[in-house]
């Protein structure tokens, strides 16, 4: 199991139009990348121009697969555009996940 977490920052005035963005980007993911567990991104409750994200993967070859898929250039796109920043992304490998 692949785990990643981290957080992006809005840049851009038109915040609504970055998070619809974000919300097709995570629509899409579920709906087409296989390997998937969970994908989730969250505003932060203190500063909402942070977005958080969170994923689980079943495999690093799943994640690279999401990598690439078409869905994934609207965030590239965010990206170069700079309308969005990475503060933060940390990524490990989990060999067990549940309830504590």
């Amino acid at each position: 199991m692949i785990v990643l977490a981290g957080t992006l920052k809005i840049l851009d005035s038109n915040r609504g139009q970055v998070l619809e963005t974000l919300s097709s980007l995570q629509d899409a993911t579920r709906a087409e990348d296989a390997g998937l567990v969970t994908y989730h991104f969250s505003i932060d409750m203190e500063d909402d121009q942070l977005v958080h994200v969170y994923e689980e993967w079943e495999s690093t070859d799943h994640l690279k697969v999401h990598g690439q898929k078409e869905h994934m250039d609207a965030f590239r796109a965010l990206r170069a555009d700079g309308k969005i920043e990475v503060v933060r992304f940390s990524r490990w490998r989990a060999e067990e996940l549940g309830q504590f």
